[in-house]
C-alpha cells in the first residue's frame, strides 16, 4: 500500500517552497524537484490510460518513444529509423498521439517526445509505417541525396574512430543516412516537425544522438523553437573523446550517463563507499541541467547499466536516485527481452497494449515480452514522495561503512542502503530526525528513532527510507 497521496505531496511541497514576495525576479526553471519517466515502447493508447495513475503518483512528465513514421520491422530500433515526419508509427497514429497528450495534460503530466533528427533510415529502400516509399537518400517531398553528409573519411562513410570529431559528426552512425544540419532546408524541415509536435501539446524533446550533430548547428535549430520548449540532449561522453556534454548545455540539459554507470558499480558491484564522497558529482554536468537514470533502452541492453534482470539492484538504485540531491530523476519502465534487437509484442504490425496488472513487484524472472512496470513497484511510488518532500534539502549526517551508505535530508528524511549481496549489517546512525516511530518507505516495517539515533539490522540488498509526517 502506498503511504502518501498526491494531495499530500502537493501540500507539503508547496509549504517547503513558499516564499512571500511575488515581485522577486524570476530565475530560469529547473526540474530537480520533478520526476520523469521513460515509458519505453509503450503505445499512445497505453500511455493515455496510464497517465491518471502517473499523475496521482507524483510523476510530472513522460518521455515517449519516437512518434514519426519509420521503417517496418519487429526490432525496437526500427522506431529510430525515420522515413518521414508524419505522426504514424507502430505506436499509433496522429489522433491517438493527440489524445494521449491531451489526456496526460488533464492529469497534470507533460509529454516529452523522443526526436530522431540526426538521421533518416539506414536500409537501402522500403515502405514506412504510414505507407511512404523511400530509398536511403530519397524521401518524398522531404529530402534528397544533397541533404545528407558524404563524409569521405572512411571506406564506407561510417564512423570508425570516435576520437575524430569530424567522423562522429559527419559520417554515418551504423549506416544511418546522416542529415546535413547546416542546410537551411534540413533545418526548416526539422523545425516543421518539432513545431507540429509542440502544436499537439508536446512540452519538449529528447534529442536522440545529439552528440552526432555539431552543437552550433543543433543550437541554431533549438533557438528557433518557442521559448520554454524543454530540450534534453543525448550526449554519451566517453573518456578521451573530443565531443563533450558541456557543448550542449547552452541550449538544453544532458543525460548524465556516468551517473547511471556508477549505480551499476554500487549495487551490482557492491561498491558503495564512493557514493559518500562529497566531490562525487564534480566531474558531472551541473545538477540543474542533468537528467539521471538507473537505465534506459540502450544501456539496459549493452550492459552499461542495471536492468530488470537483477530486479533488486534496479529497485535499490531507483530508490537512491530518488533520494539523492543531484540531477532530475527519470524512472524507466520497459518489457522483458531475450535478445538485443527484440521489440515488444505486436498485433497487426502495431505494438500491443502495455498492461500492469495487480500490484507489480520485483521478480527473479520475467517472461519474454512481459511488461515489467517498474514504476508501479511500491518502493518506487513511496520514494517519489520522499523525493518530492525532500528535494533540495541539505544532505547531512553522512554515514558510510563497508557496503552501507546513508544520509539525512535536513531534519525531514533519512535514507540508508546495504548493497552487500550476502551480509547483513548492524547499524547505529545519527538521522537528524525527531524521535518517534517511522514507517519504512522502501519495504514493509517500522523503526524507532531514539535521541535521533536509528538502530537496526539491515538484511543484504536492503534499504530504509524514513520521512517525517505531519
Amino acid at each position: 500500500m502506498r503511504l502518501f497521496s498526491k494531495a499530500l505531496i502537493a501540500a507539503v511541497t508547496s509549504a517547503l517552497v513558499l516564499s512571500g514576495c511575488s515581485s522577486e525576479p524570476q530565475t530560469p526553471k529547473t526540474y530537480e524537484s520533478e520526476v520523469g519517466i521513460q515509458l519505453f515502447m509503450w503505445n499512445w493508447d497505453s500511455i493515455a490510460q496510464e497517465c491518471e495513475f502517473l499523475g496521482d503518483s507524483g510523476v510530472d512528465w513522460v518521455l515517449t518513444s519516437p512518434p514519426q513514421e519509420h521503417i517496418q520491422g519487429d526490432a525496437w530500433w526500427t522506431s529510430y529509423q525515420p522515413v518521414s515526419y508524419q505522426i504514424q508509427s507502430k505506436l499509433g497514429n496522429r489522433d491517438q498521439f493527440k489524445n494521449m497528450v491531451e489526456t496526460c495534460a488533464n492529469n497534470e503530466v507533460d509529454i516529452i517526445a523522443d526526436a530522431v533528427i540526426n538521421h533518416m533510415a539506414g536500409v537501402d529502400s522500403g515502405t514506412g509505417t504510414a505507407g511512404t516509399k523511400f530509398t536511403k537518400y530519397e524521401y518524398p517531398n522531404l529530402y534528397t541525396k544533397a541533404d545528407f553528409h558524404n563524409c569521405n573519411l572512411t571506406p564506407n562513410d561510417q564512423i570508425q574512430n570516435y576520437q575524430d570529431r569530424q567522423q562522429v559528426q559527419t559520417c554515418e552512425l551504423v549506416g544511418l543516412s546522416d542529415l546535413d544540419h547546416k542546410s537551411q532546408k534540413v533545418q526548416t524541415n526539422i523545425l516543421g516537425y518539432l513545431n507540429d509536435l509542440l502544436a499537439l501539446g508536446v512540452k519538449g524533446f529528447r534529442i536522440d544522438a545529439a552528440k552526432h550533430i555539431y552543437a552550433p548547428e543543433l543550437e541554431t535549430i533549438i533557438t528557433q523553437l518557442p521559448e520554454g520548449t524543454r530540450i534534453l540532449n543525448e550526449v554519451i561522453q566517453s573518456s578521451g573523446e573530443p565531443i563533450k556534454a558541456t557543448e550542449y548545455l547552452p541550449f538544453g540539459e544532458v543525460f548524465e550517463f556516468d551517473y547511471a554507470k556508477s549505480l551499476k558499480s554500487m549495487f551490482k558491484g557492491q561498491v558503495i563507499t564512493p557514493a559518500a564522497n562529497t566531490t562525487r558529482f564534480d566531474g558531472y554536468a551541473p545538477s540543474s541541467q542533468s537528467a539521471i537514470f538507473a537505465s534506459n533502452h540502450d544501456t539496459e541492453r549493452n550492459s552499461q547499466t542495471l536492468n530488470y534482470k537483477t530486479a533488486k539492484d534496479f529497485e535499490l538504485a531507483t530508490a537512491l536516485l530518488l533520494a539523492e540531491n543531484y540531477g532530475q530523476p527519470i524512472l524507466y519502465s520497459s518489457y522483458a527481452f531475450e535478445s538485443y534487437d527484440a521489440g515488444p509484442k505486436q498485433e497487426n504490425n502495431l505494438i500491443a497494449n502495455a498492461t500492469c496488472e495487480g500490484d507489480p513487484a520485483p521478480k527473479d524472472e520475467y517472461v519474454t515480452g512481459e511488461w515489467i512496470c517498474q514504476h508501479r513497484w511500491e518502493s518506487t511510488l513511496n520514494m517519489i514522495t520522499f523525493h518530492k518532500q525532500t528535494s533540495g534539502l541539505e544532505i547531512q549526517n553522512r554515514f558510510k561503512t563497508r557496503g552501507v551508505y546513508g544520509f539525512s535530508k535536513a531534519n525531514l528524511g533519512y535514507f540508508i542502503t546495504n548493497v552487500l549481496a550476502k551480509d547483513e549489517v548492524e547499524i547505529e546512525v545519527e538521522t537528524g530526525l525527531p524521535d518517534g516511530e517511522y514507517q519504512n518507505l522502501f519495504e514493509a516495517g517500522s523503526y524507532q528513532i531514539v535521541d535521533g539515533i536509528l538502530r537496526a539490522t539491515m538484511p543484504p540488498k536492503s534499504a530504509i527510507a524514513l520521512l517525517v509526517q505531519d
